[in-house]
C-alpha cells in the first residue's frame, strides 16, 4: 500500500511539473506575440538571423498580431525611406512613475518606424496599445523581503490612481526611489531580451529620455566587425574607483556575440548579481561588472557618438564639431518632438544617399541664434576656468576650488587687472573673457566667475532677489559665428576608433 501511495504521489507530481511546462511555454509564447511592435510585428520581419528565425509562429497568429497593430500604429510617411534597422533591436528602460509622461512621446517620434522593440519597467503595463515589461519580477525573492530599495515596487502595485499621483508625497530629492529600484534593472533586461529575441545583430538599450538618430547609427553599425563573432559592448565610458562602464541614459550597444556568450551560456545570471546589486550605486554599473566577470568584456569607448547631453548642454568645440551623434539623454518630450521635426526636414532637403547629422548641424538648428552677448537668470554651464571671490570661500565647493585661477594667481607678482577683479562684477567678468582668445561663454554667480574654451546653451538658473546670487550668462557671439564658419567644411565623417 505505501509503494502505491509512493507511485500515485510521484505520478501527481509529474503531472503538476507537465502543466506548469505547459502553462510557462504558453505565457513564453504571449510574450514574443504581445511585445511585437505593432506595424511591422517582428515575426514577419525580413532579417533572417544566421542565430535563429524569429518568425517560427504560425500564420494565423501573425495575421492576429497583423490586426491589432494595425488599429495602433498610424503610418508616417517619413518610415517609407527609414534606413534598415532589421538586424537592430531597441530595449527601452523606464519607471512606473514616469512611463505614461515619457513612453507615448516616444512612441510616436523616435519608435515610430522601428520595426521592433521592448519596453521594460519595474511594473507590468500597457500604454497606448504597447506591453510594457516587469524588469524586475524575476529578482530573487529573498533579495526583495524586508529589502528598502523595494518599497516604490512593492508600493504602486496597490496605487488605485496614477502612478505619479501615488509617489509625488514620498519622493527624496537626495535619493529618489526609483533611481534606488533602477540599479537592479539592467541585468535582468538584458537577460530577459535575449530571451524574447535572441536573433537579433545589435542590441541597443536606451532609457526612456534617451534620444537615438537612427540613420547615423546604422551607417556606424555597418563599419564594426562581425556581431557574430566579436563581443562588442559599446557605450560613453563612466568611472567609479577606477572601473569603466557605459553609461545607461546615453544607451549602450550589445551584439549578438556578447548577448549569446553572456546570457545564452549562463543559465539564470541576473540572479547571481542580484544581491550584489544592493552594495552598488548603479544599473549600468552591475550590468558592466557581470559582463567582465562572465565573458571578460569592457566598455569600448565611443563618446561624443554615444552621447550624454542634449541639444542645449552639449559642449560644442573642436573635439565634437565634425562627429556624427547617435543618441542623446534628458531630452524631454517636447525637446523629443522638436529634434524629431528637424530630423524630418533635415532629411527631406538631403539627397541619397543620406548624410549623417553632426554636432555642428545641431548647434546651426537649436543654438546659433539663441547666442546673446547677456542672458540673466541663465545658467550656461561654463567651468572650464574659474575666479573666485577670495573673501568668501565657504561659497564654493572642492570642485570649483580645484579650477580657481584667483587663489593661483595671488603667488605672482605680478597679476594682471582683468584676472584679478574678475570675481568683482558681471561686468568684470565679461571683460575677462574678451581678453582671452579662446574664451567662447562665460558666467558670474556668487561671486564665481567662470569662462569655456566651447560653447553651449545651458538652461534657465533659479531667479532670486538677491543680486549677488542672480545667475547671469554672456557668449562672444561674433567670436562663436566667426569660428563655426571657419570650421564649416567637414570631411568624411569622424567615427569612434572601434572595430
Amino acid at each position: 500500500m505505501a509503494i502505491l501511495r509512493y507511485s500515485q504521489g510521484k505520478f501527481v507530481l509529474v503531472v503538476v511539473c507537465f502543466l506548469s511546462l505547459l502553462i510557462t511555454s504558453k505565457r513564453l509564447a504571449e510574450w514574443s506575440l504581445r511585445s511585437s511592435s505593432p506595424g511591422v510585428p517582428s515575426i514577419r520581419r525580413p532579417y533572417a538571423s544566421s542565430h535563429g528565425n524569429l518568425s517560427n509562429f504560425d500564420d494565423d497568429a501573425a495575421a492576429s498580431t497583423d490586426l491589432t497593430s494595425s488599429s495602433v500604429r498610424i503610418h508616417d510617411p517619413l518610415c517609407d525611406s527609414f534606413p534598415d534597422i532589421s538586424n537592430i533591436l531597441v530595449i527601452v528602460k523606464t519607471g512606473a512613475s514616469e512611463s505614461y509622461a515619457k513612453i507615448p512621446t516616444q512612441l510616436v517620434t523616435v519608435l515610430s518606424c522601428v520595426p521592433d522593440f521592448l519596453i521594460f519597467s519595474d511594473m507590468e503595463q500597457d500604454i497606448a496599445g504597447y506591453h510594457v515589461y516587469d524588469s524586475l519580477d524575476t529578482v530573487l525573492p529573498q533579495v526583495k523581503v524586508q529589502n528598502p530599495d523595494f518599497d516604490l515596487y512593492n508600493r504602486q502595485k496597490y496605487c488605485i490612481v496614477d502612478q505619479q499621483s501615488c509617489s509625488v508625497d514620498i519622493k527624496d530629492s537626495e535619493k529618489p526611489e526609483g533611481w534606488t529600484l533602477d540599479k537592479y534593472k539592467n541585468v535582468h533586461i538584458v537577460e530577459k531580451t535575449y530571451k524574447l529575441r535572441p536573433d537579433y545583430d545589435w542590441y541597443l538599450f536606451i532609457d526612456a529620455d534617451t534620444y537615438v538618430l537612427w540613420n547615423n547609427l546604422v551607417q556606424w553599425l555597418s563599419k564594426l566587425e562581425d556581431p557574430s563573432t566579436k563581443k562588442h559592448y559599446i557605450g560613453s565610458m563612466s568611472l567609479i574607483n577606477d572601473f569603466s562602464f557605459a553609461h545607461g541614459g546615453s544607451g549602450y550597444i550589445l551584439s549578438q556575440a556578447a548577448m549569446r556568450g553572456f546570457v545564452g551560456n549562463n543559465s539564470c545570471i541576473a540572479n547571481h548579481y542580484d544581491q550584489r546589486a544592493r552594495d552598488f550605486c548603479c544599473g549600468d554599473y552591475v550590468l558592466a561588472l557581470a559582463l567582465s566577470d562572465t565573458i571578460g568584456v569592457e566598455v569600448e569607448q565611443a563618446w561624443p557618438t554615444i552621447n550624454g547631453e542634449k541639444p542645449y548642454t552639449i559642449p560644442y568645440g573642436s573635439r565634437e564639431w565634425c562627429h556624427p551623434i547617435v543618441t542623446m539623454h534628458h531630452m524631454e518630450p517636447e525637446e523629443i518632438s522638436s529634434f524629431w521635426k528637424f530630423e524630418k526636414r533635415f532629411y527631406e532637403s538631403q539627397e541619397f544617399p543620406r548624410p549623417v547629422i553632426r554636432f555642428k548641424d545641431i548647434f546651426e538648428e537649436f543654438v546659433k541664434a539663441k547666442l546673446l552677448p547677456e542672458r540673466y537668470d541663465w545658467d550656461n554651464l561654463s567651468e572650464d576656468v574659474l575666479y573666485l571671490d577670495p573673501n568668501h570661500p565657504e561659497r564654493y565647493t572642492q570642485k570649483q576650488k580645484d579650477k580657481d585661477r584667483t587663489k593661483k594667481l595671488m603667488k605672482q607678482y605680478h597679476i594682471p587687472a582683468v584676472e584679478r577683479d574678475a570675481y568683482k562684477s558681471f561686468k568684470h567678468c565679461s571683460l575677462l573673457c574678451s581678453s582671452v582668445r579662446n574664451c567662447f561663454q562665460f558666467s558670474y554667480h556668487h561671486g564665481a566667475c567662470a569662462y569655456n574654451k566651447s560653447f553651449r546653451f545651458g538652461k534657465p538658473a533659479k531667479k532670486t532677489d538677491k543680486k549677488e546670487e542672480r545667475w547671469m550668462s554672456g557668449w562672444q557671439h561674433r567670436r562663436i559665428y566667426d569660428w563655426a564658419e571657419e570650421h564649416q567644411s567637414c570631411k568624411e565623417p569622424v567615427w569612434p576608433n572601434i572595430r
